[in-house]
């Protein structure tokens, strides 16, 4: 998406001037050494994983105790320059990592190609139990958690625009309809939020990238056509550009945190939240439908379903087994538990959590 943006950019400056532990049909991979199992992962992921879920952490410690079975990280510093390397050769290495820890920001697509990643749905018990709508269709990722980042409204700003509150079942057109009536009543500063809006499913609706054949293709009658539409809007009048701003200005405002452009569109964003018909800075998981009750009352938020963004609709964590680690039995046995209802009903009752369990058995007792 960074790519896709910058390219946007470019173009647009150049026109313009059950049971926890079961498992069923496990395979059978002899035990290398001690016992224990390896979870590769990066290390961004690794100081959010042990930071912000206690639940998880708890339940590795209590699995390492009650089973004799050392769950060991293998962290990979992604700041290095050959992180993707070294994360390919520990797969392909006889006896290497057993799991392999996928983050929103992690695409397990290519493990599946590779052939590292072990099918695994007639290998957990507890796989049956997963929302049947984010299994994936190789049956080879196991998500562990969910997220729904949802769209947040300024009641106070629809007020003033007397516009009537669109209900749950609102569309994305709906959604830019009520942001032309906001961006109509005044010009509004140009910030990566507002342009972010605009694009945020270009890659989908255009058919840029050919994964196929892992090529992006932009030179073409309709990408042409979009740009220059793009181009038009930014263009338009509705929002308040810098004069003295050239690419470089709006590179660093997008991307760059350490730089004076980024610090202070964060800033001006941050102060003017409030008039803003969205708000850009709410990390709540809509799914955790308690806390957000409160909000709704409280600040006269409008919360609703992700609508603008394909593919912010749902986001998971999860795990892939790695067909060449040490211990897969183990592994999976590790992986099986966490499924199971007790954990994952310790998932939904940690409030300082982001995370929605993903075990649909246990809804009732959710409900109650």
């Amino acid at each position: 998406m960074k790519r896709v943006i910058i390219i946007i950019l470019c173009l647009i400056l150049l026109l313009s001037t059950n049971g926890c532990t079961s498992i069923k049909n496990s395979i059978n991979v002899e035990s290398s050494g001690s016992k224990e199992i390896t979870i590769l992962i990066g290390s961004n992921s690794y100081k959010y994983l042990k930071s912000d879920f206690s639940v998880f952490n708890t339940y590795k410690q209590k699995f390492e105790r009650e089973k004799g079975i050392k769950v060991k990280f293998d962290v990979i510093d992604i700041r290095n320059k050959n992180y993707k390397n070294k994360v390919v050769s520990k797969l392909y290495l006889e006896n290497g990592p057993t799991l392999i820890y996928i983050s929103p920001f992690d695409s397990y697509k290519s493990l599946i190609e590779k052939g590292i990643a072990l099918k695994i749905d007639d290998k957990l018990k507890n796989y049956d139990k997963i929302y049947d709508s984010i299994k994936d269709t190789d049956g080879s990722f196991i998500p562990i958690v969910m997220c729904h980042y949802p769209i947040v409204l300024n009641r106070e700003v629809f007020k003033k625009l007397e516009i009537e509150e669109p209900g749950l079942d609102w569309t994305r057109e709906d959604y830019f309809r009520i942001r032309e009536k906001w961006l109509a009543q005044e010009p509004q500063n140009f910030t990566p939020y507002l342009f972010i809006e605009l694009i945020g499913n270009v890659m989908e609706e255009l058919h840029v990238y050919d994964s196929k054949n892992n090529k992006v293709n932009i030179n073409n009658s309709k990408v042409i056509e979009y740009i220059k539409n793009l181009r038009y809007e930014v263009y338009s009048g509705k929002y308040i550009l810098k004069d003295n701003y050239t690419f470089e200005n709006y590179y660093k405002m997008f991307y760059v945190a350490e730089s004076n452009e980024y610090k202070e569109v964060r800033e001006t964003s941050l102060y003017n939240d409030t008039d803003n018909i969205r708000r850009w800075y709410y990390y709540k998981n809509a799914l955790k439908s308690l806390g957000n009750d409160i909000d709704m009352v409280i600040n006269d938020y409008i919360i609703l379903p992700q609508v603008v963004d394909e593919n912010n609709k749902l986001i998971l964590w999860g795990f892939v087994v790695n067909k060449k680690g040490k211990n897969v039995d183990l592994g999976l046995e590790f992986l099986n538990g966490l499924l199971c209802d007790e954990v994952q009903l310790e998932i939904f009752r940690d409030k300082g959590s982001l995370f929605y369990p993903v075990n649909k058995d246990i809804e009732e007792k959710l409900r109650k």
